[in-house]
């Protein structure tokens, strides 16, 4: 089939792999967004043309001009079907599930999205989504001394995992009363969190702040995560009802981020390292709205206690599905194919 050819194209390295065709039309929460763009963007290239993206209408801060309309234009002239989406407004959810079999949700960073999750749900239970893919953080499902127990230490002490832990907890539950099947893929730090949380600091003023206190930390490629998203529903059927920890390779200090960074993009990148209050002080001088500034500084709490550098935090999940190695952070600052248009310095 020419689809597997293409995937081959889109995912270098990819193992075994066998096309379920069943896969129908596929909504994408958010089209604009670090891994809905990624996810969107391989379907279509690897020949899967009914992909629906949903397109949040908010003021975006921080953004350069243009930026948003370049994605967009991508997605349209790549076949896309754009269409509103809100996870503040639940009139939205019926519509953009209407005639959808899959739906991929990314990972909301938006305050009390999680309160209207479980319209959501019963959005695409109504619709006859058949299978729900669902981004997530580090979930307990492996062993206990490993990545388990540091999975319920994220989601004891960092609100946003809270929040998606119960969400996945619901969604966990729909194949007792629904059809739908699920698969959540449990992502470690994104690369790209850290960098784009600097904002101008690290844009203008070329300076990397962190509160890591020089531990090491589970970062993870997000065309990793999306590279499994994409598996997962092209081949749904050793996938249904699955929970996946995607990890990075090794733990990687915020110093060598700030060298990567310097090295690939020819600036000279300062990393500057705070305590916990001065940098939570920091980020609420960004301008950051409060319920960001406490995420943010809970994250760089976790990082700094040194929980990431256990050896068994990290697993082979992703080689299981894609069958290939994790990408590395330095390959994923170089990876700028994969960037979504208009994305400039960092």
């Amino acid at each position: 089939m020419p689809i597997l050819k293409n995937l081959a194209d889109v995912i270098p390295g990819l193992g075994k792999f066998t096309y379920d065709p069943s896969l129908g039309t596929v909504f994408v929460t958010s089209g604009t967004g670090l891994i809905g763009y990624r996810v969107a963007m391989m379907l279509i290239e690897a020949g899967h043309k009914d992909v629906r993206v949903g397109i949040w209408k908010g003021e975006r801060q921080g953004l350069a001009e243009g930026y948003v309309e370049k994605i967009l234009a991508k997605l349209t002239e790549s076949g896309a079907q754009l269409v509103d989406f809100d996870w503040a407004d639940d009139r939205d959810f019926a519509a953009a599930v209407k005639g959808c079999k899959t739906v991929f949700c990314t990972i909301p960073h938006i305050p009390h999205w999680s309160d209207m999750f479980p319209a959501f749900i019963r959005a695409c239970k109504d619709a006859k989504v058949e299978h729900f893919v669902k981004l997530s953080f580090l979930r307990s499902k492996h062993n206990f001394k490993g990545v388990a127990e540091i999975a319920r230490q994220y989601r004891d002490n960092v609100p946003f995992v809270s929040f998606h832990g119960v969400c996945d907890d619901l969604l966990e539950q729909t194949k007792n009363n629904s059809r739908m099947s699920h698969t959540i893929l449990c992502a470690s730090h994104l690369m790209a969190t850290p960098i784009l949380l600097q904002g101008n600091l690290l844009r203008e003023n070329h300076k990397f702040i962190t509160a890591s206190y020089g531990m090491g930390v589970n970062y993870v490629s997000p065309n990793d995560v999306a590279e499994a998203a994409v598996v997962v529903m092209l081949n749904m059927k050793p996938h249904r009802n699955q929970i996946y920890n995607i990890t990075g390779p090794r733990p990687v200090k915020d110093s060598q981020v700030a060298k990567m960074l310097s090295q690939v993009y020819g600036k000279d990148i300062e990393h500057i390292q705070l305590g916990y209050h001065e940098y939570k002080e920091n980020v609420h001088k960004r301008g950051l709205p409060d319920w960001q500034v406490r995420d943010a500084a809970a994250w760089e709490k976790m990082k700094a206690s040194g929980i990431d550098e256990n050896p068994l935090g990290y697993t082979k999940d992703f080689e299981n599905i894609v069958g290939k190695k994790p990408e590395s952070f330095v390959d994923y600052l170089n990876n700028k194919a994969r960037m979504r248009p208009g994305l400039v310095f960092p």
